[in-house]
């Protein structure tokens, strides 16, 4: 008989591993300290409205994802390739021409760097369409802003458009995310779409857990303690099993039990308008280049890419600011429009704030990005396993790969049994 296996925590990478472990015979139970699956992937209903808990987006090359998700039950709806810009003096468009022809002469004069930068954004997308996703996480690492430096961009096209469009993605503002992380990012981007569930970011963590049996899982229960082979729970209560899987973020209870378990983070603050007349009507994500921004990074409006995301007749405004702020929701607003304004005019002040979410944990912050781990990092005592992307990188993809490379050692160890 096959071993009963524990999971500590319903974030993407715990369920990857639950799925798995479940597809091979094994009896699988979740402890989760929240309401519901889903981890750092949650969309909460405010008046009508659904907020993803941090701007989040799914690339749809993502391997992992291709190959446990289904897209069309998803009714993932995309973004355009490309971005809006802001900048000091205007604002303007910029995108793949190769994949949306109708934007080629406004790309070319676009003002964010010259004819030679364009052609090399263009060189570079298919020189990394070419390079295997081994091969990049295995070059010297060095960071992005070197990086880019190095395939010969100038200071205006990064400070215009890279910088600020991966700073979204990077949640860091100084483009040091290693060149790792930069280049498989860029793979992903020109490979496939960006998008989001048609429903919101949650209904992948819903799918997820659908597969799984309706009594795989116990919410509201925070673990304490590990010891051998028993959980101990905030309550007293104490949970035996076979194997145990910390699949959390890399908080207080895994350092417990992995050595320089890499806790560093980085934050972000997503801040949600609600209005009737949208800043922009294009199915894409706006940057902020202005060489004076102090608090936006970017910003979506959310129902220009899924109308379900508001009533009818409203429109959802999320706003990005990286790092955390101890400040209330009447200085985010105020901030937040007075450095728009210059852009968006005085609609700005028709928004209405509808929440605002300080997400202290947003990303792993690592020093080293791969994609690949080795049983000793997935295994830290016997019966005792962990995953996340905390030990790959920060994506979606890397919590999934986890989830079913921590899934299959404990096959291969006790799958016979």
């Amino acid at each position: 008989m096959k071993p009963k296996v524990t999971i500590i925590g319903a974030g993407i990478s715990g369920l990857s591993a639950a799925l798995h472990l479940h597809r091979q015979g094994f009896s699988v139970k979740i402890i989760e300290a929240s309401d519901r699956p889903g981890g750092r992937i949650k969309t909460d209903m405010v008046e009508g409205f659904r907020l993803d808990r941090g701007f989040q987006v799914l690339l749809t090359s993502y391997p992992e994802a291709q190959s446990l998700l289904n897209y069309e039950a998803l009714q993932l709806k995309t973004f355009l390739p490309g971005a809006t810009v802001l900048y000091d003096g205007g604002q303007f468009d910029l995108a793949d021409p190769f994949r949306r022809p109708s934007a080629f002469l406004a790309t070319v004069l676009a003002p964010v760097g010259s004819l030679k930068d364009k052609i090399n954004t263009f060189v570079l997308k298919q020189k990394l369409l070419g390079k295997s996703i081994q091969k990049i996480f295995s070059q010297e690492q060095q960071s992005s802003l070197a990086q880019l430096s190095d395939y010969g961009f100038s200071a205006k096209m990064i400070n215009r458009f890279y910088k600020p469009f991966f700073s979204g993605i990077f949640l860091e503002n100084e483009f040091s995310t290693p060149n790792r992380m930069f280049d498989f990012v860029m793979k992903m981007f020109s490979e496939g779409d960006a998008a989001i569930p048609a429903l919101g970011m949650e209904e992948i963590s819903k799918q997820l857990a659908d597969q799984l049996p309706s009594n795989t899982f116990m919410f509201h229960t925070n673990v304490t303690a590990i010891q051998d082979v028993t959980i101990v729970t905030s309550e007293g209560l104490e949970i035996t099993s076979d194997v145990i899987v910390i699949a959390t973020e890399a908080n207080a209870l895994l350092s417990k039990h992995k050595e320089n378990a890499i806790t560093d983070h980085h934050s972000v603050t997503n801040v949600y308008f609600q209005a009737t007349v949208a800043p922009s009507h294009q199915a894409v994500v706006i940057l902020n280049a202005s060489e004076n921004k102090q608090w936006v990074n970017n910003l979506t409006v959310m129902t220009n890419i899924s109308k379900a995301y508001a009533p009818e007749g409203k429109v959802l405004i999320s706003v990005s600011c990286n790092g955390a702020y101890d400040l209330s929701d009447a200085e985010w607003s105020q901030n937040i429009k007075a450095e728009l304004r210059p852009w968006f005019g005085n609609q700005v002040e028709n928004w209405s704030h509808l929440k605002t979410y300080t997400i202290a944990y947003a990303l792993p912050k690592l020093p080293v990005l791969q994609d690949e781990v080795s049983e000793s990092e997935l295994k830290l005592a016997p019966n005792l396993y962990c995953c996340g992307d905390h030990l790959l990188n920060g994506s979606i993809n890397a919590a999934m790969k986890s989830g079913r490379l921590v899934a299959n050692l404990i096959a291969s160890e006790y799958g016979k049994k």
